[in-house]
């Protein structure tokens, strides 16, 4: 009896020893280095592949390697150190949360350098287990331990400040801000640096002023002190930092929603702890570079100062993002400019003239180097295109267009060295076809590349419009030349010119060329000066063209400078048309009362001549009218795609229409042969018909469908940003 109670005594010591010695390995972290070292992984492969882990001190690594990792941080923690012997280790990752083993053939560390062949590979720091054979592993005992990540949002020596949203430079550490966080029991920490958000997301700030924080595991739990809100953020979608110049802690977390945090948010262009600075001085195109000095900061007190006078507890917590993006390409606002004027919103939307947008960015513009000294900060916003844009072939508009301009040149001069075509309507048709000549040139370099100088993208603007809107006014002209020579013509004494060609010519040039010359004086002051964002046609900001974009509520400027006054010569130019098409059957029945004899048929061939006249008159107006309906129903209808792409291309290839019609017949061969000394056979050199002028303004649909279509290239690209484009920052 004694014997069976020594024996059950025993066996209950020993196994009240082997629980109490499990209980004991429960709570030991078997680390590989010491508490302050971080493993090392060095590959040799020359003759034999040998691999070996070694420890290193932080202040060692910092010299051998220039890389600063920190160790594992450990609090409340019993810990072996020491690497398992007489085994061949391998290596493997351990993730966050990850329950850790004590056996004396494995070991955890912070792997911070891995070495080949002496070249140091570039592999972020990470935790991972060495381990001889793991066939024990399931009798290794099961540590009540687990290793977590957390993220400190600045750099190791940096603390974040919130004025700015920079990290500064500050002698706390990562153990000393391990001290300060709300930490329950014992744990073991991976510290990694920097926020994590992605791209379309917002980096809120919030401060233990407003909200307290304690972190579980790799988690963080968050209350609201102002409506006790809680929420509970998952690895990953937080960062946690000591507030510079202030007291308490603040953390990051990565959000789309900033009003779930009661949040104003907005996007910063560069990334964190860099600016803009000016590679172009006079313009805005930049590229982003590390901050300097504080100067730099991202202070973006000038928006937000408005907004605190008028609600002073707005901006308790604010959001900060890093970029746009931007498919047609950026541009700058030029805050010393009035048409560039813009604010942020209570509600943090932009506020650009009538334009309201998420879709910007604000950063500071450093030109210390440039003779103005600047440094400023400003909003930078995106170019919206047209939907069809896309879908346009520039390189063949650019081909079809030169094809025209070459068609319109050899048109003039034909026109000019052949006396006998220059007569009054024959200089009405030089000075319109000039006038399309001028504008298809500037389109066609407009087309062939970008136009990167800001200067010569405005001028080609500016001899666009001047082009289009001369086309429509010498078309007026000879809408009224037609009229005025069938309304004068009422009875057969009146035959007779009643003025020289030569002086009604003049008064033509001066109507003409005054209005073309008032129209574009007056939307470039405006321009230069404006008074009104109603006004202001931004010719060459942008884009080469109107900056607006087209048929929206903020394209008032080119209904109102070319759209409009177009649209009105047009329809003077049917009443016109109208008119003298009464009067061309009075005529004609006139003149079919003359009995045969040198007056009658002087009457009669001067009839047919004005009377041709009258019908190449009307085709003009039908083409350029044509193009100006094409206008109005664009702001109607965008689609079908391939319907506007065929009327954009017969719009582009109207030079090559006028070289055939006005160029490409007998009669003027034969007098070009003539010239020449060439001709067979005396021919009459006064042309009968005045089909020489016929589709002369057939060379351009002006109307903004086509302009914007084969422009919106430049638009892509001549911004003033670079990289960040092309006002292309």
């Amino acid at each position: 009896m004694w014997v069976l109670l020594f024996f059950s005594a025993l066996v209950t010591v020993t196994i009240g020893k082997d629980n109490y010695s499990d209980v004991k390995k429960s709570k030991v972290f078997r680390k590989c280095c010491d508490i302050n070292q971080i493993l090392v992984k060095i590959t040799e492969d020359d003759l034999t592949f040998i691999e070996r882990y070694e420890c290193f001190d932080l202040e060692q690594i910092r010299e051998s390697y220039n890389i600063s990792v920190l160790p594992l941080l450990l609090n409340d923690v019993r810990v072996q150190s020491g690497l398992p012997n007489y085994c061949d280790l391998q290596m493997s990752e351990v993730g966050p949360e990850t329950k850790v083993f004590y056996s004396e053939d494995e070991c955890y560390d912070r792997l911070g350098v891995e070495v080949f062949n002496g070249t140091l590979k570039e592999s972020t720091p990470m935790t991972v287990a060495l381990s001889c054979n793991r066939s024990d592993e399931l009798n290794a005992p099961l540590s009540n331990l687990e290793i977590n990540k957390i993220i400190k949002c600045c750099p190791e020596g940096q603390v974040y400040d919130s004025q700015y949203h920079v990290c500064i430079k500050n002698a706390i550490t990562a153990a000393d801000l391990m001290q300060n966080i709300n930490i329950n029991g014992r744990y073991i920490y991976e510290v990694e640096f920097g926020s994590r958000c992605k791209f379309d997301e917002y980096a809120v700030e919030i401060s233990e002023d407003l909200f307290s924080f304690s972190i579980n595991g790799s988690n963080l739990r968050t209350k609201s002190t102002v409506d006790g809100q809680e929420r509970t953020l998952l690895r990953g979608e937080w960062c946690i930092d000591q507030q510079f110049g202030r007291s308490g802690l603040l953390a990051q977390v990565c959000t789309r929603e900033c009003s779930d945090f009661t949040a104003f948010c907005v996007k910063k262009c560069c990334p964190q702890g860099q600016h803009f600075k000016v590679r172009r001085c006079g313009s805005y195109i930049s590229v982003c570079v590390p901050d300097e000095d504080h100067s730099t900061y991202f202070d973006i007190s000038p928006y937000t100062n408005p907004i605190r006078e008028k609600q002073e507890n707005l901006l308790d917590v604010v959001g900060v993002g890093v970029g746009i993006t931007c498919p047609a390409g950026r541009f700058a606002l030029n805050k010393s400019l009035p048409q560039d004027y813009h604010e942020l919103t209570s509600d943090a939307y932009l506020e650009y003239g009538l334009t309201i947008t998420k879709s910007y960015c604000l950063e500071i513009f450093d030109s210390r180097h440039c003779p103005s000294k600047e440094l400023v900060i400003s909003g930078v916003m995106c170019f919206q295109p047209p939907p069809e844009y896309m879908d346009k072939d520039f390189r063949a508009s650019f081909v079809v267009i030169t094809i025209s301009s070459v068609c319109l040149a050899l048109t003039v001069i034909v026109y000019c060295a052949l006396p006998e075509l220059r007569n009054l309507n024959g200089r009405n048709l030089i000075c319109h076809v000039s006038t399309m000549l001028l504008a298809f040139s500037c389109l066609a370099r407009v087309q062939h590349s970008a136009v990167t100088d800001t200067q010569i993208c405005t001028l080609l603007g500016y001899g666009i419009y001047f082009g289009f809107v001369g086309a429509f006014a010498w078309l007026n002209v000879m809408c009224f030349d037609i009229w005025w020579t069938f309304g004068s013509v009422r009875t057969v004494k009146l035959l007779h010119k009643s003025a020289s060609e030569r002086r009604r010519f003049l008064w033509y040039s001066i109507y003409a060329w005054g209005t073309t010359f008032l129209l574009t004086l007056t939307m470039f002051l405006l321009d230069k000066y404006p008074v009104s964002i109603y006004l202001d046609a931004n010719i060459g900001t942008g884009a080469c063209w109107f900056g607006s974009e087209q048929n929206t509520q903020f394209d008032w400027p080119h209904y109102i400078y070319f759209v409009i006054p177009m649209g009105i010569v047009t329809f003077i130019n049917f009443v016109f048309w109208l008119l003298t098409a009464r009067y061309c059957a009075k005529v004609k029945s006139e003149v079919h009362r003359l009995q045969a004899g040198s007056v009658g048929d002087r009457a009669k061939k001067r009839f047919r001549i004005d009377r041709a006249k009258y019908v190449l008159t009307g085709k003009l107006w039908v083409v350029m009218g044509a193009g100006w309906v094409s206008e109005m129903l664009s702001t109607l209808v965008s689609r079908p795609q391939w319907l506007w792409n065929i009327v954009d291309l017969m719009n582009a290839l109207q030079g090559v229409l006028i070289f055939v019609i006005l160029v490409v017949k007998p009669k003027l061969y034969y007098i070009i042969r003539k010239r020449l000394g060439s001709s067979p056979r005396p021919i009459e050199t006064r042309l009968d018909k005045a089909d020489a002028q016929k589709n002369a303004t057939a060379s351009g649909r002006t109307s903004s469908t086509f302009l914007s279509r084969t422009i919106s290239s430049d638009e892509r690209t001549n911004l003033r940003i670079s990289g960040l484009g092309t006002k292309q920052l």
